[in-house]
């Protein structure tokens, strides 16, 4: 059923249905969303907006190939093909927001079509590509800025919520998965899930462990940034654990979420800390006697960022942005665990004991301890020997396969070897930088970079 987007909102029932309606009978779609930082190869340091190696020469080559730029004001802030976008996070990092697409195998075709396209455009311009969840050596100052009205707005409230929210906006690169919910039992099913599988997740693909040119201390310093960001819209959610789990309860959370702004035609108005129970009733200050409508609801659950937050769809957001074969393994991890029913089940077999204080606790630490983390009386990485095999087994029972007749449990290998290794992309960097570079940062845009 089509949603009228345009339509004030009447009442609640209209908010959980927006929920509702993105429930997937049947060929359930994978969407990949991947960050990278920019920056000059002759000194590594990040790139302006404009200028000779800048977002608006990026672009300029990128609409000769046909892509067609998005606009905020008299500023491109984007570009579109066909069912994809690439887009620009506050700090100039980029990212492709992919296809929703029917297999890993599709995914990784994707991703490494918009590599090879970025590499060579990159490349004409002395510009590199860093897969990486935290910046390893620009300061906060160092770092350009988006002018995009909806970033100012966040820049200034940031502050007055959490202690690291510019470094998030700014510092930071995610892989985020999107996956698709059948029903509303199956969402309830798949959130709770997914929260468990979190800090594991995060300790293996942590791949930040660095700051301005050391090491942070932390495996995944971009986790631990969001764990410190705002408390109202980051970190974990604990009712996905509960029998209380539901889209009307997931409605009256994010009803509770303080807004940043609202859109009014081409205005961007700051509302950052009214609340959108307000705006239903045309009580917001800034635009009194306007209500909301679904537009508004979409862009609102936009702004939260939790680690599984709800759309039309799941989107999981725990993984540091990552090297080129991670780009399907983190997908391939996530799909292999909550596609297939057997592999579902027997995550929920497993954690059926779990409870939240338990998982919280080791997603708090995973971020600086990552494998060594404490979970239920075992370390991580324990679990995540476990929890890679059942997502391989729900790979192979998807039995979907590429033209040499491998299904898409390939995409695990990898990770499976480096785990059962007790290894992360982050602890081989960090050996690394102990090691061979000689506490030199600047090797890994030599050895890491795209």
């Amino acid at each position: 059923m089509s949603i009228d987007l345009d339509s004030v909102i009447s009442d609640k029932e209209q908010l959980i249905n927006y929920f509702r309606n993105g429930s997937k009978s049947s060929s359930l779609k994978i969407g990949t969303e991947h960050e990278k930082f920019l920056f000059n190869s002759k000194n590594n340091k990040p790139i302006s907006y404009t200028g000779v190696q800048s977002i608006e020469k990026i672009f300029q080559l990128l609409e000769i190939n046909g892509w067609i730029p998005l606009q905020d004001g008299n500023n491109i802030i984007g570009l579109k093909k066909n069912n994809k976008s690439i887009t620009l996070e506050p700090g100039l990092q980029i990212e492709l927001s992919g296809e929703a697409l029917n297999s890993i195998h599709e995914t990784c075709g994707e991703v490494n079509d918009y590599l090879k396209e970025m590499l060579e455009i990159c490349k004409k311009l002395n510009i590199g590509l860093l897969g990486s969840g935290f910046s390893p050596n620009a300061s906060l100052e160092e770092v350009g800025r988006l002018p995009k009205k909806r970033y100012d707005i966040m820049r200034k409230y940031m502050p007055s919520v959490g202690s690291h929210g510019l470094d998030m906006m700014h510092r930071t690169c995610g892989t985020q998965i999107n996956l698709d919910y059948k029903n509303e039992e199956d969402f309830k099913k798949k959130t709770r899930a997914a929260t468990c599988a979190i800090p594991i997740a995060l300790s293996m693909f942590s791949n930040s462990p660095f700051k301005e040119s050391k090491l942070s201390d932390y495996q995944s310093y971009r986790a631990f940034i969001w764990q410190n960001t705002d408390k109202n819209r980051s970190g974990l959610i604990d009712f996905f654990m509960d029998s209380s789990n539901s889209f009307e309860r997931y409605v009256d959370f994010a009803l509770g979420v303080p807004m940043y702004f609202v859109q009014q035609e081409e205005k961007i108005i700051d509302v950052s800390g009214e609340s959108f129970k307000d705006f239903l009733q045309g009580n917001l200050k800034k635009v009194p006697k306007i209500k909301a409508t679904l537009k508004d609801w979409e862009s609102h659950i936009s702004t939260i960022f939790h680690e599984i937050r709800l759309k039309t769809y799941l989107e999981i957001r725990s993984a540091d942005s990552c090297s080129w074969s991670g780009l399907c393994s983190i997908p391939a991890f996530w799909t292999g665990l909550l596609y297939d029913e057997e592999s579902l089940d027997s995550i929920t077999d497993l954690t059926k004991d779990w409870n939240f204080n338990d998982v919280n606790n080791a997603y708090l630490e995973a971020a600086k301890n990552g494998l060594n983390t404490n979970l239920k009386n075992k370390p991580i990485y324990e679990h995540a020997n476990t929890f890679i095999s059942i997502a391989k087994k729900g790979l192979e029972n998807r039995g979907i396969t590429n033209k040499q007749n491998k299904d898409e449990s390939i995409f695990l290998n990898e990770i499976q070897d480096m785990i059962r290794n007790k290894q992360t992309p982050a602890s081989i960097l960090i050996k690394k930088f102990n090691g061979a570079w000689k506490e030199n940062i600047n090797k890994i845009f030599d050895e890491e970079a795209f």
